[in-house]
């Protein structure tokens, strides 16, 4: 009897020896629970929303990312790579806790990504809103001297009023968004009526705050500790995404590229105080175009340096 006291005794010893071995070991090499942080800097443009779409979709398969933290630090840019951004924020943020902390701008189509996030947070003197769109002035439909073509808005997509028919069906899909998600936020909820929102503001962040258009004070450091405690984690890494995914992301910075790269008549969800065409492009437009409007085709062709494409000599080869 005395035996099997001891044995049971040395068995039950070793046991727990196992055990606090195996908790120590996986505490020291088990991997944690991962946090991302992602930045997104620059303007908003196809290659941009490509990599960071990129990024964010890998993300949402890695099961070691818990959470997730983007910095924001962008004026907007095109509508619908913007819009591509933010649907691609919501379907992550269905899966997995989405912080945004606002670095210096969250303008336009950045506040559009930001709007997609679990809670957002700015600095006091960050520039957040302007929940707006913007297009190039519209031209009326006009006749190509040098090609034929069916119905009157082939050549010119439709006239000036389906333009700002169009501008305003994509403001109000990004003002319904806004409002939609800022009233909805459990920690600040929005102060402000639709038609408020849709002026356009660009509030500090402190102006922001009041009015529920971000949640709370702060920076990444906040963010983080947010992110994991969404998650429902302690002990965690935290990880720069871009390095461990492998995956690109490269800031674009050239707005004259954006916008002269753009298709006609595209919609910009972009800072207003960056204007939409270069000085020579404006000079073009007002010196040259706006003075021929109302004059007959030769006229204008003559002024432009526009040869004819027939002459009458050649009706009577008919």
């Amino acid at each position: 009897m005395h035996v099997k006291f001891w044995e049971t005794l040395a068995t039950v010893t070793f046991l727990i020896i196992c055990l606090i071995v195996g908790l120590v070991l996986s505490e020291l090499y088990a991997p944690k629970p991962v946090i991302g942080v992602v930045r997104f800097e620059g303007l908003i443009d196809s290659a941009s929303a490509r990599q960071m779409g990129a990024i964010l979709d890998a993300v949402r398969r890695d099961d070691r990312v818990v959470g997730v933290v983007m910095e924001i630090n962008s004026p907007g840019g095109d509508a619908g790579s913007s819009e591509k951004l933010y649907h691609a924020m919501l379907q992550l943020r269905q899966q997995k806790p989405l912080v945004v902390a606002i670095d210096s701008i969250a303008a336009s189509g950045g506040y559009y990504m930001a709007v997609a996030s679990n809670k957002i947070y700015a600095t006091a003197s960050a520039e957040v809103g302007n929940v707006g769109v913007r297009i190039s002035r519209p031209f009326d439909p006009w006749i190509s001297p040098f090609e034929l073509s069916t119905g009157p808005y082939k050549l010119s997509g439709g006239s000036r009023f389906d333009s700002i028919r169009q501008l305003e069906l994509v403001k109000e899909a990004f003002v319904g968004s806004v409002v939609h998600e800022r009233s909805q936020s459990p920690y600040n909820p929005l102060e402000i009526d639709a038609r408020t929102v849709a002026e356009a503001h660009i509030y500090l962040g402190s102006e922001a705050l009041a009015i529920g258009l971000i949640d709370a004070r702060g920076s990444r450091s906040e963010a983080i500790l947010d992110a994991a405690e969404m998650a429902g984690v302690k002990k965690y890494q935290v990880v720069e995404l871009t390095d461990y995914l492998d995956l690109p992301f490269k800031p674009v910075w050239d707005v004259q590229s954006l916008t002269d790269n753009a298709w006609p008549g595209t919609i910009f969800l972009l800072d207003n105080r960056i204007p939409l065409t270069s000085s020579a492009q404006e000079t073009l437009v007002t010196d040259r175009f706006y003075p021929l409007w109302g004059q007959d085709l030769a006229s204008v062709r003559s002024q432009l340096d526009i040869p004819l494409p027939f002459s009458r000599a050649g009706d009577s080869h008919r």
